[in-house]
């Protein structure tokens, strides 16, 4: 495949976060779920009714759009505020919206097993990110043809 000459000028070389980094975005993010569903029980335990379906709608919509959506477009909470992104190991830019869920998916039926991979591949790669192609990165890459310059 061929590069043009400003692709070749810009070599990006991030950092991969570690492995608690990883595990307080995760936790940051059950929390965050977890709030919104106790704040949506709150907020409608007044109409019976109404209630157990706006709950149902809350933990479908945090579980099965959440973070496969914020993942894929934007970032969800607990990445944003420990400065790690969810990107595709080939051109290092946005995961798909299908992956995120393929990955979410993955994520979910293995749980902290996945995990355990991430010592010991290059990139830091827990299984679910090698099943989808992606990779977890630190927001700040290095810009390797200009040291002192962080890339955007």
């Amino acid at each position: 495949m061929c590069r043009n000459r400003q692709e070749e000028a810009l070599v990006i070389d991030y950092t991969y976060p570690s492995i608690p980094k990883r595990y307080i975005s995760s936790f940051i993010d059950g929390v965050f779920i977890i709030s919104m569903m106790f704040i949506t029980g709150y907020l409608f335990q007044s109409s019976e009714g109404l209630s157990i379906k706006v709950r149902v709608g809350v933990v479908l919509f945090f579980f099965f759009v959440y973070e496969p959506l914020f993942t894929s477009l934007f970032c969800t909470l607990g990445q944003l505020i420990t400065g790690i992104r969810v990107r595709s190991l080939e051109h290092q830019d946005k995961i798909s919206i299908p992956r995120a869920y393929l990955r979410i998916g993955c994520k979910l039926l293995l749980g902290i097993l996945s995990f355990f991979t991430i010592p010991f591949t290059k990139h830091r790669r827990a299984i679910h990110d090698l099943i989808v192609g992606s990779i977890v990165v630190n927001t700040m890459p290095i810009n390797t043809e200009n040291p002192g310059k962080i890339s955007p």
